[in-house]
């Protein structure tokens, strides 16, 4: 863009607005513009210094925070004849804690806008769009398509417009036919963007989920996933991770079980990513807090579990520990109908007309290793690929 082209709203929109034919085009342009040349500076409150909000502040030193996001958005698309408004409430944000609900007296925390194209209203955040912020509050700019014309059902997770005291003003600029209530916004699990995306449901919808010994989490999508892994943390970062397992039980649901060694409260991530994708690591799709109120007198922790086993929708029926004793006689049992030859190390195991695995194998020394082995083929020499891992004590 020429500097002399950005020196103002008006030029700037003049600039772009040759290049588009349609409203929805115009916002566009806008919406690319901003989140690619304005730069994200430290979260504030809204109650800071409003001059770093001002369109032409926010021009000229290229870097605002959420508010100067949604006011310059604003002032281009006036200035493009686009009806906007600007909208401020709550957004759960990187510093996101579920067991701080959001209150009526509490001060917004984010501003965004929405735009009136194609016969209706829709949302925009160029502050999201533009990049996000870490746990810790680091910024990384990464353009980020999500958040522009955001389908009210979709934004309505982590955004709660709470700009007036006036209850019919919050609930009509949430744009739902259906608004829901703070209280529901604050018992809703935060998704991320590509949780939404695609079309994840679950058997669990509130952040903070309270049981006793051990819970399951059912995680259905409307896209194949694979590589589809969850890692288990006490509150103050030490990892658990043999406490919890994925199984995957058919094309398109998963279940993540979860066994804490002990009460407390834990961190579960989940994370995925899109079968077909190589390149990519997967992605956070949402984390819970975990309230474990009871647990057996001594939780084994469960097995190691090789992501084919996912891709052959393996069950591990037993064991179900992931330490083994040693020199003892151990049976193993897991279903699958994907799977043609299944072995122990070298022992194969047997099946039945129902695609169950089953055996009994002797564990060798304490400090080994025993390995649960697939492969589709019936050929002897067909490849095999790690299923399971165990640890002999």
């Amino acid at each position: 863009t020429p500097s002399n082209a950005a020196s103002s709203v008006k030029s700037l929109v003049n600039y772009l607005a040759p290049m588009t034919a349609t409203d929805v085009e115009k916002v566009r342009a806008i919406y690319r513009w901003i989140t690619a040349n304005i730069s994200h500076e430290a979260s504030h409150s809204m109650d800071d210094d409003s001059m770093t909000s001002e369109p032409s502040t926010v021009l000229g030193r290229r870097c605002t925070h959420a508010d100067g996001y949604a006011t310059l958005f604003a002032a281009m698309c006036k200035s493009a004849g686009v009806p906007v408004v600007t909208l401020s409430g709550f957004a759960k944000r990187f510093d996101y804690d579920p067991e701080i609900p959001f209150t009526s007296r509490d001060k917004p925390n984010h501003s965004w806008n929405a735009v009136f194209v194609e016969e209706d209203w829709r949302f925009v955040d160029c502050c999201w769009g533009a990049g996000r912020e870490d746990e810790a509050g680091r910024w990384t700019p990464k353009f980020e398509e999500f958040w522009f014309l955001t389908d009210p059902d979709k934004f309505i997770n982590d955004h709660y417009p709470c700009m007036s005291t006036d209850t019919k003003i919050i609930t009509n600029w949430q744009l739902m036919k259906q608004p829901i209530s703070l209280d529901e916004f604050n018992k809703t699990v935060r998704l991320e963007e590509v949780c939404k995306e695609w079309g994840i449901e679950l058997s669990y919808t509130e952040p903070i989920l309270i049981f006793r010994k051990e819970i399951h989490i059912t995680l259905a999508a409307s896209v194949l996933l694979r590589n589809v892994i969850a890692t288990l943390e006490t509150v103050d970062r030490v990892s658990m991770d043999e406490y919890t397992v994925v199984y995957r039980f058919d094309t398109l649901t998963f279940s993540i079980q979860c066994r804490p060694p002990s009460p407390g409260t834990y961190v579960l991530k989940i994370f995925g990513k899109r079968d077909g994708v190589q390149s990519e690591r997967p992605k956070l799709l949402l984390r819970y807090n975990l309230k474990c109120t009871d647990c057996n007198n001594y939780v084994k922790s469960l097995p190691y579990v090789y992501t084919h086993a996912q891709t052959y929708q393996c069950t591990l029926h037993e064991p179900n520990s992931r330490e083994l004793p040693s020199k003892s006689e151990v049976r193993i049992r897991l279903s699958s109908s994907h799977l043609r030859q299944v072995n122990v190390e070298d022992i194969p195991l047997e099946c039945d007309e129902n695609g169950t695995w089953e055996g009994v194998v002797m564990t060798p020394q304490a400090g080994e290793t025993i390995v649960i082995f697939g492969s589709t083929s019936d050929e002897l020499q067909g490849r095999f690929n790690s299923l399971y891992k165990f640890f002999i004590v």
